[in-house]
């Protein structure tokens, strides 16, 4: 047994010994999502009758990566009729943004822990014709059956963090191997497509491609959604919204709500926090700090004395940032990472974050550049910087134009990436 084999043989190993972990952290997340409970039998590859139909496989992790991967998907289904788009995620955020976004119009399962049986169930029944990734999970057991069975990979809108770099380095020939079966990486940029070679990619078969999320287009009628939901059920009232929010954040922003009232007290704050397991607590927080609030899931009409309104549920956050004055998209203020900044740039609102920003740095980087972002720190910097954005129309309009030009300077990445798949395909 070679030095490879006997390191994907300790591999197979290891994930199997860590599976009553496995097993715990999937009840651990039930805590908050009960959707963690459903569907089990797909997370470990058992999905019924196998597939016959051609199919295209494109896998995102998450919310997030589903909706960057969904021109994609759209492209694919448009030029491939014939072909079924197999759709997978990894988390019931993920899987609920598919069933709204595509319906029955693709097929959607999750994808199996990478554990060897789970994978080896999961090709058998689906027999992909391309397995397609977007943005970056490393899976050496799913890498490594697409090699065994001859189905191209393809990493799309490929990135990988500092920190992750170094774990795969430590284990250099596990992933070596993972990535070692003429893999296609298009990296999001120069600087990734050097990591993913630095750790065993191909350098015949990595290209710079771009940012997919830069080529998000804005769904049909959103505007107009936007503009009755201002309308009719926020009372046309000024609003901001605090977008993709983590723990600890809403305080800073209830905080800056507060400040923010004493110059506008007709403003209404909307709140989107990022996980459904935390709309019970967040809206807890908000009664606690005695703010009238409305939740959006009771469809209740808003009052002239609301406050702040949350926004619990799922896949309503373009609209809510097509409708507001000021957008500040949050897990920047502490450890979690930023988030999705090309969603509020492409429609039409100045663009707030916090400092911390590993993951969408180049993006930050680039509207930065452009003075299309502001950084805050705090809550008495956030409010002073709505406060402003809502007193200086001319700064309001340079920010908003500034954003749109580097959103479309930076489109074409879908385009790439056809340009990759689409020779990978049967005809």
């Amino acid at each position: 047994m070679n030095t490879k084999a006997l390191i994907r043989f300790g591999y197979v190993v290891f994930t199997y010994l860590t599976l009553p972990l496995i097993c715990l952290h999937l009840l651990y997340k039930s805590l908050g999502d009960s959707n963690y409970l459903k569907r089990i039998n797909e997370r470990f590859g058992f999905n019924g009758d196998p597939l016959n139909t051609e199919i295209i496989w494109v896998h995102a992790v998450s919310y997030g990566e589903v909706k960057a991967a969904s021109s994609l998907v759209y492209q694919l289904i448009k030029r491939y009729p014939e072909k079924q788009i197999l759709l997978t995620t990894f988390t019931p955020t993920g899987s609920a943004l598919i069933q709204e976004l595509f319906g029955d119009t693709v097929h959607h399962v999750y994808l199996p822990y990478d554990l060897n049986g789970a994978v080896a169930r999961f090709f058998k029944w689906a027999n992909p014709e391309i397995s397609i990734i977007i943005e970056t999970e490393l899976w050496p057991n799913i890498f490594h059956y697409c090699g065994k069975l001859n189905v191209p990979l393809v990493l799309a809108s490929a990135c990988v963090s500092d920190k992750s770099v170094k774990l795969y380095r430590l284990l250099l020939g596990l992933f070596q191997e993972a990535v070692s079966h003429g893999i296609v990486v298009g990296a999001q940029t120069e600087e990734e497509a050097k990591k993913f070679i630095s750790m065993g990619a191909s350098e015949g078969r990595t290209f710079v491609t771009g940012n997919i999320k830069f080529d998000y287009s804005t769904p049909d009628g959103l505007v107009e959604e936007a503009k009755k939901f201002k309308k009719e059920f926020a009372l046309n009232r000024s609003i901001w919204v605090a977008g993709s929010t983590h723990n600890g954040e809403e305080k800073i922003i209830l905080d800056a709500h507060k400040r923010i009232m004493e110059s506008y007290p007709d403003i209404l704050l909307i709140i989107a926090p990022r996980r459904p397991e935390r709309f019970q607590s967040i809206r807890n927080l908000i009664d606690k700090r005695g703010f009238s609030c409305v939740s959006r899931s009771k469809d209740r009409q808003i009052s002239a004395t609301t406050q702040v309104m949350l926004a619990d549920t799922l896949g309503e956050l373009p609209m809510y940032y097509s409708a507001s004055r000021v957008s500040f998209v949050g897990g920047s203020l502490f450890k979690t990472g930023g988030h999705n900044l090309l969603e509020p740039a492409s429609l039409n609102t100045p663009i707030i974050t916090g400092p911390i920003l590993f993951g969408v740095e180049e993006i930050a980087n680039l509207l930065r550049a452009n003075d299309a972002l502001e950084i805050i720190h705090n809550a008495e910097e956030l409010s002073k910087i709505v406060c402003q954005l809502l007193a200086d129309s001319d700064r309001h309009e340079k920010m908003i134009k500034a954003a749109r030009s580097v959103v479309d300077k930076n489109k074409g990445s879908l385009q790439k990436l056809l340009s990759l798949i689409v020779p990978l395909l049967k005809s």
